[in-house]
Protein backbone atom coordinates (compact mmCIF):
# COMPACT_ATOMS: atom_id res chain seq x y z
CA UNK A 1 0.00 0.00 0.00
CA UNK A 2 1.32 3.54 -1.00
CA UNK A 3 2.38 6.18 1.67
CA UNK A 4 -1.41 7.87 1.09
CA UNK A 5 -2.93 4.85 1.61
CA UNK A 6 -1.50 4.21 4.82
CA UNK A 7 -1.99 7.50 6.21
CA UNK A 8 -5.46 7.53 5.62
CA UNK A 9 -6.25 3.72 6.95
CA UNK A 10 -4.18 5.04 9.97
CA UNK A 11 -6.37 5.13 13.64
CA UNK A 12 -6.60 9.16 14.29
CA UNK A 13 -7.31 7.86 18.30
CA UNK A 14 -3.64 6.86 18.27
CA UNK A 15 -2.25 9.62 18.12
CA UNK A 16 -0.03 11.04 21.25
CA UNK A 17 -2.00 12.93 23.92
CA UNK A 18 -0.75 16.07 24.24
CA UNK A 19 -1.92 16.51 27.56
CA UNK A 20 -0.54 13.65 29.39
CA UNK A 21 2.00 15.31 30.76
CA UNK A 22 0.90 18.31 31.98
CA UNK A 23 3.23 19.68 34.60
CA UNK A 24 5.76 20.02 31.89
CA UNK A 25 6.07 23.71 30.37
CA UNK A 26 4.44 23.57 26.70
CA UNK A 27 8.20 25.64 26.04
CA UNK A 28 11.28 23.75 27.14
CA UNK A 29 14.45 24.82 27.19
CA UNK A 30 16.29 21.73 27.89
CA UNK A 31 17.31 21.40 24.27
CA UNK A 32 18.59 24.76 24.07
CA UNK A 33 20.31 24.91 27.15
CA UNK A 34 21.39 21.30 27.41
CA UNK A 35 20.53 21.16 30.65
CA UNK A 36 18.82 18.72 32.23
CA UNK A 37 16.51 20.63 34.77
CA UNK A 38 13.71 22.01 34.07
CA UNK A 39 11.39 25.49 35.30
CA UNK A 40 7.96 24.78 37.36
CA UNK A 41 5.31 24.74 34.77
CA UNK A 42 1.46 25.93 35.13
CA UNK A 43 0.10 27.99 37.74
CA UNK A 44 3.20 27.54 40.55
CA UNK A 45 5.25 29.49 38.29
CA UNK A 46 2.69 32.56 37.76
CA UNK A 47 2.45 32.35 41.33
CA UNK A 48 6.21 32.54 42.34
CA UNK A 49 6.70 34.96 39.87
CA UNK A 50 3.93 37.55 41.73
CA UNK A 51 5.22 36.58 45.07
CA UNK A 52 8.74 37.79 43.90
CA UNK A 53 7.46 40.70 42.05
CA UNK A 54 5.93 41.40 44.82
CA UNK A 55 8.78 40.94 48.05
CA UNK A 56 10.58 43.34 45.33
CA UNK A 57 7.96 45.96 45.02
CA UNK A 58 8.11 45.88 48.64
CA UNK A 59 11.74 46.12 49.23
CA UNK A 60 12.03 49.09 46.66
CA UNK A 61 9.15 50.61 48.57
CA UNK A 62 10.73 50.42 51.60
CA UNK A 63 14.21 51.77 50.51
CA UNK A 64 12.12 54.57 49.03
CA UNK A 65 10.54 55.41 52.13
CA UNK A 66 14.22 55.52 54.32
CA UNK A 67 15.52 57.46 51.54
CA UNK A 68 12.96 60.02 51.93
CA UNK A 69 12.84 59.78 55.78
CA UNK A 70 16.38 60.36 55.40
CA UNK A 71 16.21 63.49 53.23
CA UNK A 72 13.40 65.20 55.67
CA UNK A 73 16.37 64.37 58.69
CA UNK A 74 19.11 66.10 56.29
CA UNK A 75 16.50 69.26 55.77
CA UNK A 76 15.58 69.57 59.58
CA UNK A 77 19.16 69.41 60.39
CA UNK A 78 20.08 71.93 58.09
CA UNK A 79 16.82 74.49 59.09
CA UNK A 80 17.99 73.86 62.76
CA UNK A 81 21.19 75.05 62.41
CA UNK A 82 19.75 78.06 60.03
CA UNK A 83 17.59 78.59 63.43
CA UNK A 84 19.64 78.43 65.88
CA UNK A 85 22.53 80.87 64.35
CA UNK A 86 23.51 83.85 66.06
CA UNK A 87 22.22 86.40 65.05
CA UNK A 88 22.37 88.94 67.80
CA UNK A 89 23.90 91.91 68.38
CA UNK A 90 23.33 92.51 64.66
CA UNK A 91 26.55 94.31 64.58
CA UNK A 92 28.60 91.37 65.99
CA UNK A 93 26.08 88.40 66.26
CA UNK A 94 26.74 85.99 69.23
CA UNK A 95 24.05 85.01 70.74
CA UNK A 96 20.36 83.27 68.95
CA UNK A 97 17.87 85.91 69.75
CA UNK A 98 14.44 85.42 67.43
CA UNK A 99 10.72 85.66 69.44
CA UNK A 100 9.44 83.37 66.70
CA UNK A 101 11.51 80.80 68.55
CA UNK A 102 9.51 81.16 71.83
CA UNK A 103 6.20 78.95 71.75
CA UNK A 104 2.90 81.03 70.02
CA UNK A 105 1.14 81.44 73.09
CA UNK A 106 4.44 83.33 75.22
CA UNK A 107 5.31 85.70 72.26
CA UNK A 108 3.11 88.18 73.23
CA UNK A 109 4.99 88.13 76.62
CA UNK A 110 8.82 87.64 75.16
CA UNK A 111 8.11 90.66 73.23
CA UNK A 112 6.56 92.92 76.06
CA UNK A 113 9.83 91.87 77.89
CA UNK A 114 12.32 92.30 75.48
CA UNK A 115 11.04 95.95 74.92
CA UNK A 116 11.22 96.68 78.41
CA UNK A 117 14.91 95.76 78.28
CA UNK A 118 15.31 97.81 75.35
CA UNK A 119 13.59 100.79 77.22
CA UNK A 120 16.09 100.06 80.20
CA UNK A 121 18.94 101.07 77.55
CA UNK A 122 17.46 104.16 76.33
CA UNK A 123 16.67 105.43 80.08
CA UNK A 124 19.83 104.39 80.91
CA UNK A 125 21.18 106.85 78.03
CA UNK A 126 19.16 109.25 79.19
CA UNK A 127 20.44 109.35 82.48
CA UNK A 128 23.67 109.50 81.31
CA UNK A 129 22.97 113.23 79.28
CA UNK A 130 21.02 114.40 82.54
CA UNK A 131 24.08 113.62 84.61
CA UNK A 132 26.37 116.00 82.46
CA UNK A 133 25.27 118.65 84.54
CA UNK A 134 25.73 117.43 88.24
CA UNK A 135 29.71 117.03 88.19
CA UNK A 136 31.90 114.19 87.75
CA UNK A 137 30.83 111.88 90.05
CA UNK A 138 27.21 111.41 88.83
CA UNK A 139 28.72 111.62 85.11
CA UNK A 140 31.35 108.32 85.84
CA UNK A 141 28.19 106.92 88.00
CA UNK A 142 25.78 106.91 84.92
CA UNK A 143 28.31 106.21 82.29
CA UNK A 144 28.97 102.54 84.52
CA UNK A 145 25.67 102.39 84.90
CA UNK A 146 25.15 102.47 80.69
CA UNK A 147 27.82 100.02 80.31
CA UNK A 148 27.24 97.72 82.87
CA UNK A 149 23.80 97.64 83.85
CA UNK A 150 23.30 97.12 79.95
CA UNK A 151 25.13 94.04 79.26
CA UNK A 152 24.24 92.32 83.58
CA UNK A 153 20.67 92.99 82.68
CA UNK A 154 20.38 91.23 78.95
CA UNK A 155 22.87 88.03 80.79
CA UNK A 156 21.29 88.24 84.39
CA UNK A 157 17.56 88.47 83.42
CA UNK A 158 16.34 89.20 80.21
CA UNK A 159 17.81 86.65 78.14
CA UNK A 160 17.15 83.59 81.10
CA UNK A 161 13.24 84.74 80.53
CA UNK A 162 13.58 84.47 77.00
CA UNK A 163 15.72 81.56 77.16
CA UNK A 164 13.44 79.82 79.70
CA UNK A 165 10.03 80.57 77.36
CA UNK A 166 12.20 79.19 74.41
CA UNK A 167 12.46 76.09 76.13
CA UNK A 168 9.18 75.83 77.52
CA UNK A 169 8.71 71.80 78.05
CA UNK A 170 12.26 71.22 77.76
CA UNK A 171 14.76 70.51 80.71
CA UNK A 172 16.41 73.37 81.97
CA UNK A 173 12.98 76.11 81.72
CA UNK A 174 12.75 76.22 85.59
CA UNK A 175 16.22 77.09 86.34
CA UNK A 176 16.14 80.16 83.46
CA UNK A 177 12.68 81.17 85.21
CA UNK A 178 14.02 81.21 88.77
CA UNK A 179 17.58 83.14 87.45
CA UNK A 180 14.78 85.71 86.08
CA UNK A 181 13.31 85.84 89.90
CA UNK A 182 16.11 86.57 91.37
CA UNK A 183 17.78 89.12 89.27
CA UNK A 184 14.99 90.65 88.04
CA UNK A 185 14.01 91.00 91.71
CA UNK A 186 17.92 92.98 92.04
CA UNK A 187 16.49 95.09 88.79
CA UNK A 188 13.08 96.47 90.41
CA UNK A 189 15.49 97.55 93.15
CA UNK A 190 17.50 99.34 91.25
CA UNK A 191 14.90 100.94 89.10
CA UNK A 192 13.59 102.31 92.78
CA UNK A 193 17.13 103.24 94.11
CA UNK A 194 17.55 105.47 90.16
CA UNK A 195 13.84 106.73 90.56
CA UNK A 196 14.82 108.47 94.19
CA UNK A 197 18.07 109.98 92.27
CA UNK A 198 19.74 110.82 95.17
CA UNK A 199 22.88 113.56 94.93
CA UNK A 200 26.14 112.15 93.25
CA UNK A 201 24.63 108.50 92.68
CA UNK A 202 25.05 108.88 89.00
CA UNK A 203 20.93 109.35 88.95
CA UNK A 204 19.14 111.95 87.11
CA UNK A 205 16.13 110.79 89.09
CA UNK A 206 13.46 112.39 91.18
CA UNK A 207 15.59 114.01 93.65
CA UNK A 208 18.40 115.68 90.93
CA UNK A 209 15.48 116.77 88.68
CA UNK A 210 13.80 118.78 91.56
CA UNK A 211 17.19 120.45 92.75
CA UNK A 212 18.01 121.04 89.04
CA UNK A 213 14.92 122.86 87.85
CA UNK A 214 14.43 124.42 91.63
CA UNK A 215 18.60 125.93 90.75
CA UNK A 216 17.58 127.12 87.16
CA UNK A 217 19.40 124.11 85.12
CA UNK A 218 16.88 123.65 82.91
CA UNK A 219 18.28 121.50 80.70
CA UNK A 220 19.37 119.18 83.31
CA UNK A 221 16.04 119.54 84.68
CA UNK A 222 14.10 118.60 81.47
CA UNK A 223 16.46 116.07 80.90
CA UNK A 224 15.96 114.71 84.60
CA UNK A 225 12.64 114.63 83.57
CA UNK A 226 12.49 112.32 81.08
CA UNK A 227 14.84 110.26 82.94
CA UNK A 228 12.85 110.22 86.28
CA UNK A 229 9.78 108.99 83.86
CA UNK A 230 12.31 105.85 82.48
CA UNK A 231 12.82 105.03 85.51
CA UNK A 232 9.55 105.23 86.67
CA UNK A 233 8.40 102.71 84.07
CA UNK A 234 11.09 100.82 84.81
CA UNK A 235 9.79 100.17 88.36
CA UNK A 236 6.02 99.75 87.46
CA UNK A 237 6.43 98.00 84.49
CA UNK A 238 8.81 95.75 86.13
CA UNK A 239 6.66 95.11 89.06
CA UNK A 240 3.67 93.96 86.14
CA UNK A 241 6.17 91.94 84.30
CA UNK A 242 7.34 90.17 87.36
CA UNK A 243 4.28 89.36 88.42
CA UNK A 244 2.87 88.15 84.82
CA UNK A 245 6.07 85.57 84.32
CA UNK A 246 5.34 84.62 88.89
CA UNK A 247 1.42 83.94 87.80
CA UNK A 248 2.23 81.67 85.07
CA UNK A 249 4.88 79.65 87.28
CA UNK A 250 2.31 79.26 89.47
CA UNK A 251 -0.08 77.79 87.19
CA UNK A 252 2.91 75.85 85.49
CA UNK A 253 3.61 72.18 86.46
CA UNK A 254 7.27 72.03 84.98
CA UNK A 255 8.02 75.43 86.04
CA UNK A 256 8.61 74.66 90.37
CA UNK A 257 11.29 74.88 92.66
CA UNK A 258 12.11 70.95 93.09
CA UNK A 259 12.81 71.22 89.31
CA UNK A 260 14.68 74.07 89.22
CA UNK A 261 16.60 72.28 92.20
CA UNK A 262 17.29 69.21 90.07
CA UNK A 263 18.47 70.83 87.36
CA UNK A 264 20.79 73.10 89.49
CA UNK A 265 22.34 69.80 90.96
CA UNK A 266 22.93 68.23 87.12
CA UNK A 267 24.56 71.75 86.16
CA UNK A 268 27.07 70.96 88.97
CA UNK A 269 27.43 67.50 88.13
CA UNK A 270 28.10 68.04 84.60
CA UNK A 271 30.78 70.91 85.67
CA UNK A 272 32.34 68.90 88.53
CA UNK A 273 33.27 66.23 85.63
CA UNK A 274 34.56 68.91 83.05
CA UNK A 275 36.99 70.16 85.95
CA UNK A 276 37.77 66.57 86.92
CA UNK A 277 38.23 66.04 83.04
CA UNK A 278 40.76 68.34 83.10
Amino acid sequence: MSNHGNTLDANPFNDPNPFQHGNESAYSLDGVSGSSSRPTGGVENIQAYVADHDRRAQELEAKQRELERREAEISQREADVAQYKPNWPPCIPILVHDIKLVPQEQQKNARLMYYYWLALILTLIINLVGCIPLGVASIGASAGYLLFISILSFILWYYPIYTGWRRLHKRGAAILFYTYFIFGGFHLLFALYMCIGAPSTGSAGLVNTITSLISGHLFAGIVGIFASIGWIVQLLGGIVLYKLVWNYKNHSTEINWASAKSEFAGLKTIFKLFRSAN
